[in-house]
C-alpha cells in the first residue's frame, strides 16, 4: 500500500526510554553507515527525567568533537529546548510523542460515525503545534497515525510531514515490567521499579497481549504497548505524509 519512494534516512536511537539510548560509538557507527550509504542520519530521543536529560545533552555535546550532526528527534520539550539552547546547529524535528491525538486501539479499527467531529477537533489542535514548532525552529513535523487524522495539515507551514508504520504506541510508561522482572523481590518491582538499574534485556523482545475490546494485534515492549494500525487508517494519511519511517517490529 505505500507509494514508490527511495531510501532518505536511517533512524537510530530511542523514543520511549532514555536507557535504551546507544552510546558515542553506536552513535558514530550509525552515522557513518548512513554517511556511506548517502542518507540522512536521525537521532531518536525520548521523553527524559532530569537524568535522561543529562544524558542525552552528554551524547549530543560529543558530535562537537566528532564532527557528526545528525537530526534529532525531540519526544520531550525539555530535549526542545536543550536542542534550540545549546544545539542549534543539529537540524530539530518533532517525534510522534508530540502528537497527543487519540490512537486508541480500541476506537482504531472503528470507522467513526462522529469523524466530521472529531478532525474537527484535531484540525484546530494541529494547528495550533504545528504554528508553535515553526516559532520553535523545528523543520519537521513526526507522527503516528491517530483517530483524528489532521495532525500533519496540509504542508502549508513548511514543516516536513512524517508518518510512522505500521505500529503506533497506544501507551508509553516510565515503569517497566520487562525491567522490573530483575528486581531483588516481587515487591520491589512496585516500590523501587524505576530505580533499578536497566540491563536492556527488553531488546529484541516482545510479548503478544490478547484483550477482548480491541480487534488488534497488541504487543508490549519495554515500557511500552504497541498496535498494528489498520490498513484503512494508514491509507487515509499516506496521502498527507513527505515521508514514511518504516518501524518494521513493535519494539521500544
Amino acid at each position: 500500500m505505500l507509494p514508490p519512494g527511495q531510501l532518505r534516512a536511517l533512524y537510530f536511537g530511542s523514543e520511549f526510554c532514555a536507557d535504551l539510548l546507544p552510546g558515542g560509538a553506536a552513535v558514530r557507527r550509525y552515522c557513518a553507515r548512513a554517511r556511506s550509504a548517502g542518507i540522512e542520519a536521525v537521532l531518536l530521543t525520548p521523553i527524559a527525567t532530569p537524568a535522561g536529560l543529562a544524558r542525552i545533552q552528554k551524547l549530543l555535546a560529543g558530535f562537537a568533537q566528532t564532527g557528526e550532526a545528525p537530526a534529532v528527534v525531540f519526544n520531550d520539550w525539555g530535549v526542545a529546548n536543550l536542542l534550540r539552547e545549546s544545539f542549534p546547529h543539529l537540524e530539530r524535528r518533532a517525534g510522534r510523542l508530540i502528537n497527543r491525538g487519540l490512537r486508541d486501539p480500541r476506537l482504531m479499527d472503528q470507522v467513526p460515525d462522529a469523524e466530521t467531529a472529531l478532525e474537527a477537533t484535531g484540525s484546530e489542535r494541529g494547528r495550533r503545534m504545528r504554528a508553535h514548532l515553526v516559532r520553535f525552529g523545528v523543520t519537521a513535523l513526526e507522527t503516528d497515525v491517530d483517530i483524528e487524522g489532521s495532525f500533519l495539515g496540509d504542508g502549508s507551514e513548511g514543516l516536513q510531514r512524517v508518518l510512522y508504520l505500521p505500529f503506533a504506541f497506544a501507551a508509553s510508561s516510565r515503569n517497566c515490567l520487562v525491567k522490573a522482572e530483575g528486581a531483588p523481590t516481587s515487591d520491589e518491582c512496585f516500590t523501587k521499579g524505576l530505580e533499578i538499574p536497566c540491563k536492556g534485556s527488553c531488546r529484541g523482545r516482545r510479548d503478544r497481549i490478547e484483550r477482548a475490546d480491541t480487534r488488534l494485534p497488541l504487543w508490549r515492549a519495554g515500557n511500552t504497548i504497541f498496535f498494528e494500525v489498520p490498513q484503512f487508517r494508514a491509507g487515509a494519511m499516506i496521502q498527507q505524509a513527505d515521508r514514511i519511517v518504516l518501524h518494521g517490529r513493535p519494539s521500544p
